[in-house]
């Protein structure tokens, strides 16, 4: 504060500004700027403390006859708010951002070395975010006072979150690390990675890799420092500068497989569950409540990313490949010379291919010393679950709401078996270890019901749940029973199924959502480990439509009668036959000059004529995909995407087969150079 103090009176004298003009203050704000520049670098994380009365101790500490002169409200703020802010070490030391007292004027020297002391004896209470660049009142009418500024880089900025929303999610993320610290030990997070570098894991080294291997540095950091204080240092240290997400490890996929080693399950059994809890990663467990819906909408108006949400199918010349197949150059007849028979074409010397026998090898070499001669290649098409299609945005001017800087996704349709699994299970039902098995799944709230008339003439309904005949329906939904907006039914026979005719019928008994255009359906059917799918189309009110007709013997599988279609059918080709690849990509994630890698790491072969015909409803976009201040709403999200077709499915041409790094390929393709031709089966990435 530099402009004289009218009320500043000592021992009947008057404290001039010239008098704080000869204490050094002008020199005294700088040292305080300068202490903050030094300190406070771009990407330099600052955390709040419980040190209190600071400007009182500011006070107290100057020479007597020139406090009066120095009280000041606009100071007092900058003082209390922000001069117990510190920066925390690899060791977990704390450090002053402001005070220095070797650097200011010796009338400031006392104050200063109070002010410090009392911030370096002080517990760090949490991460300090700002929305505003800079701190403090830089000057009211003729006065100064003392400020600094962010570097732009550090200042809070989120349409999602203020500042101090932001720090009180800091402040419970502190809370879940240090209880996960007491619950997992370094020989657990050790036993998890081996699991994850032995390749045992779906996904894992893109999902949970990078989560443990940031856990176990930090369990390194802490276990290096010798008092609890460091030790709450060093993790408030992590908490401020970890990735979105890993802080909640107790709660994600990574802490569920730490919890599995640590209970002592057998490595079978974490590596099924581990992939169960894949199939579902970041699927919301219920439906929102309208109070969850309008806040969402709210949220998606504050952004304005209405228009993001819309999504359809892409095409191939929007999609970045790195192998196309080559141009076929078409030779025009001859023009007549004069000779009778000049026109014509005499046969090419070359004109046979040669095939040459069958190898294995990895995508890895594959890619290395196959791909760059490739004229052109087929795929044999003997696996529905790895059909997969691109989507990307209906406005391509909307903004992305990805986390990769392209607005395009994908999926696959063995994800659809996925969610199958999902519901049943997280309903109560029984999904595996059946003899029989039939569920059906749709959207919304619309009461669909699925029927059974058994061999002994049962039927088996909402009614009449639990056959003489073993059956049993252990999944009602939208009904009289449990109400969700991501229903499924289930009837199974664990063991026992009588042999004879079965029939199976949906029932759209009370139409809640689509009024007169009906509800489509999905409908799965395992017999002995066989699954036959049914895609249905909308089914109006009261209208029922027989999905499965068949005689069963024991042993055998059935011949089904009836509409059932396959997955092969359901995207435009003939299953077990070769299909031409226009063109070789990677997930969009990767697309772009920082890859997101944690998204996946997955090949995409485009396959000629090859497209989803089904709506496509949840399958827009998925959760883990969004950006992270989307997941607040996710259930929402979840809820519209299920309920909205993806548009341009007869126009979408970039759809075929994908592989992931993680798991294995056993693709067989046809490669064509010249006039060679060779069978190849790529059995794994590398």
């Amino acid at each position: 504060m530099t402009k004289f103090n009218l009320n500043a009176i000592t021992f009947g004298a008057e404290y001039t500004d010239k008098d704080s003009q000869m204490d050094g203050y002008p020199q005294f704000e700088n040292a305080i700027k300068d202490r903050f520049e030094s300190m406070v670098k771009a990407g330099v994380k600052l955390f709040r403390t419980d040190a209190t009365g600071i400007y009182d101790l500011f006070l107290s500490n100057l020479p007597a006859y020139a406090r009066q002169h120095y009280t000041c409200n606009a100071c007092r703020h900058f003082f209390e708010r922000f001069g117990s802010l510190v920066t925390i070490d690899d060791e977990g030391i704390v450090n002053s951002v402001l005070w220095d007292e070797y650097a200011v004027p010796a009338f400031f020297v006392n104050a200063v070395k109070a002010m410090r002391r009392e911030v370096l004896t002080s517990k760090v209470t949490g991460v300090f975010l700002s929305d505003v660049k800079t701190l403090g009142i830089p000057k009211t009418g003729e006065w100064t006072h003392p400020h600094v500024c962010l570097p732009r880089e550090s200042v809070h900025r989120s349409r999602i979150e203020n500042a101090g929303q932001a720090m009180a999610k800091k402040q419970e993320e502190f809370g879940m690390v240090s209880r996960a610290l007491r619950d997992f030990s370094m020989d657990t997070v050790d036993k998890a990675l081996a699991l994850v570098n032995s390749e045992s894991l779906y996904r894992g080294d893109d999902k949970v890799k990078p989560t443990l291997e940031w856990f176990k540095g930090l369990i390194e950091k802490v276990e290096a420092v010798n008092n609890s204080v460091l030790r709450a240092n060093v993790i408030w240290s992590a908490i401020a500068s970890a990735p979105n997400g890993f802080a909640h490890i107790r709660g994600n996929t990574s802490g569920a497989l730490l919890k599995d080693i640590e209970e002592g399950m057998p490595t079978s059994l974490i590596v099924s569950r581990f992939g169960d809890r894949m199939s579902t990663y970041m699927r919301s467990q219920s439906a929102p409540s309208e109070n969850t819906i309008y806040q969402a909408e709210k949220l998606v108006a504050d952004l304005g990313i209405e228009n993001s949400l819309a999504r359809r199918y892409a095409k191939r010349e929007e999609v970045p490949t790195f192998w196309n197949p080559k141009a076929v150059v078409k030779v025009e007849p001859k023009q007549p010379n004069g000779r009778v028979f000049g026109h014509l074409l005499a046969q090419s010397k070359t004109a046979e291919t040669m095939n040459l026998p069958t190898s294995v090898m990895t995508w890895d070499k594959f890619s290395r010393t196959v791909l760059p001669t490739a004229d052109g290649i087929e795929v044999l098409v003997d696996n529905p679950n790895k059909f997969m299609a691109l989507v990307t945005a209906v406005d391509e001017t909307a903004e992305n709401i990805l986390q990769w800087d392209n607005p395009t996704s994908w999926y696959y349709h063995g994800g659809i078996d996925a969610e199958m699994k999902r519901r049943v299970e997280e309903a109560g039902g029984r999904y595996e270890d059946n003899e029989i098995r039939v569920s059906l799944m749709w959207e919304g709230l619309t009461d669909l019901d699925l029927h059974c008339v058994t061999p002994r003439g049962e039927e088996l309904y909402y009614h009449h749940k639990r056959g003489r005949c073993g059956g049993f329906l252990d999944l009602d939904m939208n009904g009289i029973d449990k109400h969700s907006h991501t229903p499924v039914e289930n009837v199974r026979w664990t063991s026992d199924a009588p042999q004879g005719r079965y029939k199976f019928f949906v029932h759209n008994y009370n139409e809640k959502v689509n009024g007169f255009n009906g509800t489509p359906f999905k409908v799965e059917m395992e017999i002995n480990g066989q699954v036959y799918h049914y895609e249905g189309l909308p089914l109006r009110e009261r209208g029922k439509v027989t999905v499965f007709e068949f005689d069963y013997v024991k042993g055998q599988q059935p011949v089904i009668s009836g509409t059932q279609s396959s997955p092969s059918e359901a995207w435009n080709v003939q299953t077990n036959s070769f299909v031409k690849v226009n063109g070789i990509t990677t997930s969009p994630n990767l697309w772009n000059a920082e890859p997101v890698t944690h998204a996946g790491t997955h090949i995409f072969f485009l396959l000629d004529g090859v497209k989803d015909l089904s709506e496509g409803k949840g399958r827009g976009f998925f959760n883990e995909m969004l950006k992270p201040e989307l997941r607040q709403i996710r259930k929402t999200l979840e809820l519209f995407t299920a309920n909205t077709p993806i548009e341009d499915a007869e126009e979408a041409t970039a759809c075929g087969v994908g592989y992931s790094k993680d798991q294995e390929w056993n693709l067989t393709v046809k490669v064509t150079s010249g006039n060679s031709s060779r069978v190849i089966k790529i059995d794994r990435w590398d």
